[in-house]
């Protein structure tokens, strides 16, 4: 049984998740040597300001998830079923996207201030943490085009497109942060950020216009039909992480910042995220890419065969992190970073897990499971730690506050497990059952998310 597990692994589209991996993973060398250089000529307090301005990457997030996060169904479904309109497709979904994106990030910047206030305790620089997030604002909204350019990088399996980005990104990072880091300090993060954004969306859109996979061309009465599907499934996603990040904001970031220990958790979260997390976030999007075919088509043991394999080397180089933190990254408090991380380590396990039956629900159009399992962790989860707190039975620490985020994992997994088994595959099974009664002869076929 596991001998014909293995033997499905050849079919594994191999080249793009390499590709994914290397695409993330010289950014996180960049990302250790930034981190570096931040801690040479930054001061402690203005890396907090970094690590206080999380809640704004939430708000991207949760913004990116209403334009981004519908578009591997959108455009998979337009690629398999036709193929001609791809290109009109890719440029017309960029346009929408970069447009409001700009409108919502307007509007973050006139409310700003009063976020930064509630959401930063009094001792922090407020001048210099408004100054960083206008200045990121900026960055954020050129990288949207390059989320979107990824997307369909993604979709079209174009492994080649992802090397040619990735050497763009090492060389144009490398230079703007050496320039601009020691010279401005703490905005000189962002303003590299911005410089590194623009080029790379640049190459993006020109590889894409090169080979002939966005053309430019005029909004038509038909394509209202791709907005609906676009804004039903965004629906369903967007206000999912707006729930998860509202919560997360709330609940974790703020009681972060109230332990004053925002700092920590910022470069805690960076080597998570930049560095461990890499192969899984790479696994994802090729589940994503692979779902135009169909649920039933899905090779499903590759994805867990392939992140047990990943989490088996999360253990192995456990003994090579303090050694990371304190030779390489250069950190004063390497101690303090360690427990942080191998305390949160195990709930990244579920997580982990969890990424393949949420990605099929992404990958198929069936955000609404996604919906339903932020809904339960939230509202109920998060509600009952939030009354607890209210009530002073728990006093929040690093500790709690990182036990409290990782149960919540935990607790999301089942759901989505519970999901894909009860929900997602019944309604699968119906509707193929649906589609064969209509056309006899036919042994499967594609299921489009609804």
């Amino acid at each position: 049984m596991l001998k014909d597990k293995f033997k499905l692994l050849k079919f594994f589209d191999w080249k793009l998740f390499v590709s994914l991996i290397c695409l993330a993973l010289v950014p996180a060398i960049i990302q250790t040597i930034e981190t570096f250089v931040i801690s040479t000529h930054v001061s402690t307090s203005e890396i907090d300001v970094i690590g206080q301005i999380e809640w704004f990457d939430l708000i991207d997030e949760t913004i990116q998830a209403f334009l981004i996060i519908p578009l591997y169904s959108i455009l998979n479904v337009i690629l398999k079923h036709d193929k001609k309109r791809f290109p009109h497709a890719t440029f017309k979904t960029m346009i929408i996207a970069f447009a409001l994106y700009t409108v919502f990030s307007i509007v973050v910047l006139i409310y700003s201030a009063t976020l930064i206030s509630y959401m930063n305790p009094n001792e922090t620089d407020l001048a210099l943490v408004n100054s960083y997030l206008t200045t990121s604002t900026i960055a954020f909204m050129v990288g949207i085009i390059i989320n979107f350019v990824n997307v369909v990088f993604v979709v079209l399996g174009k492994s080649k497109n992802l090397y040619i980005f990735l050497a763009a990104k090492v060389f144009v990072t490398i230079i703007s942060d050496f320039i601009l880091i020691p010279q401005f300090g703490v905005v000189g993060v962002a303003i590299s950020n911005i410089a590194i954004n623009i080029i790379l969306a640049t190459v993006g859109l020109f590889i894409l216009f090169k080979q002939k996979t966005m053309k430019i061309c005029w909004f038509k009465k038909e394509d209202l039909s791709v907005a609906k599907d676009w804004a039903r499934i965004g629906a369903f996603s967007g206000v999912q992480q707006f729930i998860a990040n509202i919560v997360y904001a709330l609940m974790i970031v703020k009681m972060v910042n109230l332990v004053s220990e925002s700092g920590n958790y910022w470069v805690s979260n960076n080597f998570i995220w930049g560095w461990l997390l890499i192969p899984v976030n790479a696994m994802r999007e090729v589940i994503r890419k692979d779902c135009k075919d169909g649920y039933f088509e899905l090779k499903q043991s590759n994805y867990y065969l392939i992140t047990s394999f990943i989490l088996i080397l999360w253990c192995v180089t456990i003994p090579l992190w303090t050694p990371f933190f304190r030779n390489i990254e250069r950190l004063e408090n390497y101690e303090r970073i360690f427990q942080i991380v191998i305390l949160a380590f195990p709930f990244y396990i579920p997580y982990a897990f969890q990424q393949i039956p949420d990605s099929i629900f992404i990958g198929l159009g069936k955000t609404k499971y996604n919906f339903i399992n932020t809904c339960i962790i939230n509202f109920i989860y998060y509600g009952v730690w939030y009354i607890l707190y209210k009530t002073e039975v728990v006093t929040f620490t690093m500790t709690t506050i990182i036990l409290m985020f990782g149960f919540g994992m935990v607790t999301s997994y089942v759901v989505s497990i519970l999901e894909e088994k009860i929900f997602l595959r019944k309604e699968m099974q119906k509707s193929e059952s649906v589609q064969l009664e209509e056309i006899p002869g036919k042994e499967k076929s594609f299921i489009n998310g609804d």
